[in-house]
């Protein structure tokens, strides 16, 4: 490598990061100035003595350029290039000289030759006309730059009839007498680094010129290499196009297209601005004279989606991420994705968060969660009936409890929640083995309506239980027993949810399941005659588990939704009281606290039909304490003393948490001792 290259190679390591210095109006202005560009410039150019009579190279590390079809920007493959110039004298800023190129493809080395035509304004912006003699003219735009005390030209070109080569490079000037320029040679993509991001990202297009409607194309640069980028484009009518490129380090852009169906080139100019979350390119048509058209064309960076998503509806960012990783290939264009990607790139705010909630798993993978809060007040009745069977030590009873819900999960933190209704039934026997053991088993049915509040996203999980379970009490000492229980149930479930962007409604059946295990400790603490106090701890394991499941109904946005598993270990503390208002008349009522000692955010794994990777969708942090109470009014021995006779009672029991979840259930309860 000679001493020049290295200095280059030190002289762009040190500009790494400038290619963002121009506004918006610099761009303007960059393409008014280039619509000038081949008027007469002005007296004393000061550019004249720097371009008469000088011979420029292209540096080891600029050698890359780009080959393609003439009919097709899809497959670009990578060649080396080196051009010479030797330009003659320039007046004005008008110049006349010579150019030999020498294109490396592969093992093969193409000589060529063009006379050159060339014109630069006192601003430094370059427009240079290259003819080959038979026809073929092709149109050079660039600036001079300073280069490390250097002055350069920054130079962009397309050129070819079959095959296209678009090439940039920093034109540096040499003295033929003392250095030989190398070789062609195909080099390492190192130039431009700052503009890599851009490989993967959508874009939209507006150019009613180019066209033919103020209407926005989608397009998507799909590679990126060495300051070069392609990709393909969809027109607002369906008709596609594919398009080649460069930027350099100081954000020009030479970007050509081609239509799929009718291949003739438009060459367009300016500049680009931004990063990888806010950007633009700002254009102008340009003719085979080098002349700007006055035709503008503006490409707009789709912002990334999930940037809406984190402020707007946080739960809907790995959607977001697995949407856009999407859009920023040919899939997002023409793939089962594509009329989807299509309406998110023309969102914005609240309804780009709209229409991502609407992607997700019903209630925004909150299902098992949410199913499990429906399911907690069955054991708080088994609870209940176990600490009822201190009145009936001995003997065994049947008993009954139809009970009805409500329920519902407050949006927190930008995640929504829920509303649920339902009811059912438990029934059971129990009985004593002896002074010191009681023995039960209950089944119970329930059914639960669960409804997404996610505005504009609605969702809907209907689930309905069949469960049995066993419970046991022991005394340990006087007033002092020890409490188990031990149950699981079958969960039929039915989610459904609405896809606006498909439009359609994604549904899906599945049967999970749940299990509970729980043991407590009771004291028993008679007051008075009439009142009796019950401290209580209480530790209860639950786990509710949904299968893989997969919906139809939305099409390429219908879900294939992964296995999700809901835990919780809850230890609780509270106090019971029973107090007779008369002989067949009871009060009772408890209070208590718990705190989950487990995880309590949720999250599920999905994945479109339609393609894309997969991605998880987190429900809330919510709070692991949970407050619980209840009241009860028992009448017993209703039908007489005889077998014992029949117990009444009517139950109101709550639960809430400092996260917005309220649980409230009524009840009726039967005994009948058998």
């Amino acid at each position: 490598m000679t001493q020049r290259d290295k200095a280059w190679r030190a002289r762009k390591a040190r500009q790494a990061g400038a290619g963002r210095r121009r506004l918006s109006k610099a761009a303007l202005g960059a393409l008014l100035i280039l619509g000038a560009g081949t008027s007469a410039a002005r007296a004393q150019s000061q550019w004249d003595a720097i371009i008469s009579n000088s011979y420029w190279y292209v540096p080891v590390p600029n050698m890359l350029a780009y080959g393609t079809s003439g009919t097709s920007f899809a497959n670009p493959f990578a060649v080396g290039d080196q051009t010479l110039w030797a330009l003659g004298t320039s007046t004005n800023g008008v110049f006349t000289g010579s150019s030999s190129a020498t294109l490396a493809v592969g093992p093969f080395v193409t000589p060529s030759s063009m006379t050159i035509q060339g014109t630069v304004t006192d601003s430094g912006q370059i427009t240079m006309l290259f003819n080959n003699g038979a026809g073929l003219t092709t149109v050079g735009l660039g600036v001079m730059q300073q280069e490390g005390g250097v002055t350069t030209m920054e130079m962009q070109m397309i050129t070819g009839d079959t095959m296209m080569v678009t090439h940039w490079a920093y034109m540096t000037p040499y003295d033929p007498a003392s250095f030989t320029p190398p070789a062609a040679q195909v080099v390492p993509a190192v130039a431009s680094p700052q503009w890599a991001w851009t490989q993967g990202t959508p874009w939209r297009l507006v150019s009613p010129s180019l066209l033919g409607t103020t209407a926005a194309a989608n397009i998507v640069i799909t590679h990126y290499s060495g300051g070069y980028f392609w990709g393909k484009g969809v027109a607002p009518g369906g008709g596609t196009f594919t398009f080649i490129g460069s930027m350099t380090p100081q954000g020009k852009v030479l970007l050509s297209t081609v239509p799929t169906s009718n291949p003739v080139i438009t060459n367009l100019y300016g500049e680009i601005e931004g990063d990888s979350l806010s950007a633009q390119m700002q254009l102008g048509v340009y003719d085979s004279s080098g002349t700007y058209t006055g035709q503008a064309a503006l490409v707009t960076l789709v912002q990334p989606y999930v940037t809406t998503a984190a402020v707007l509806n946080p739960a809907a960012t790995g959607a977001a991420l697995a949407l856009y990783r999407v859009a920023g290939t040919a899939d997002g264009l023409v793939g089962p994705l594509a009329p989807a990607i299509s309406i998110l790139n023309a969102l914005e705010g609240q309804a780009l968060a709209t229409a991502l909630g609407q992607t997700l798993p019903a209630l925004a993978g909150n299902a098992s969660r949410a199913t499990y809060d429906t399911q907690r007040p069955l054991q708080q009745i088994v609870a209940n009936r176990i600490a009822m069977r201190t009145d009936v030590p001995s003997g065994k009873a049947g008993w009954a409890q139809p009970f009805g819900a409500l329920a519902s999960q407050a949006t927190q933190a930008g995640y929504s929640g829920y509303t649920a209704s339902g009811g059912g039934f438990v029934a059971g026997v129990d009985g004593a083995l002896n002074d010191q053991v009681t023995l039960g088993g209950w089944f119970a049915y329930s059914y639960a309506g669960l409804t997404g509040n996610a505005v504009g996203a609605p969702s809907s999980l209907d689930v309905s239980s069949y469960a049995l379970g066993l419970y046991g009490s022991t005394r340990l000492a006087p007033g002092l027993s020890l409490d188990l229980t031990l149950d699981g149930a079958f969960n039929d479930s039915s989610e459904s949810r609405y896809v606006g962007l498909a439009p359609g409604t994604a549904s899906a059946d599945y049967t999970g399941t749940t299990f509970h295990a729980g043991a407590g400790l009771r004291q028993d603490i008679q007051v008075s005659p009439g009142l009796r106090l019950t401290p209580t701890v209480r530790l209860d394991y639950a786990t509710v588990h949904s299968p893989a499941y997969v919906e139809s109904g939305a099409g390429a946005l219908s879900l294939s939704v992964a296995a999700q598993t809901y835990q919780e270990l809850m230890v609780t503390a509270g106090l019971r009281a029973d107090y007779r208002l008369s002989e067949p008349l009871r009060l009772t009522g408890y209070a208590g606290v718990g705190y989950n000692m487990l995880d309590t955010q949720t999250q599920v794994s999905a994945s479109f039909l339609g393609g894309g990777p997969s991605f998880t969708t987190y429900g809330a942090d919510l709070s692991p304490w949970l407050f619980s109470g209840g009241i009860g009014l028992l009448g017993t021995r209703l039908l007489g003393t005889g077998m014992g006779g029949l117990d009444l009672g009517l139950n109101y029991d709550l639960q809430a948490s400092p996260s917005g979840f309220v649980n409230q259930t009524g009840s009726l309860s039967l005994k009948l001792k058998l």
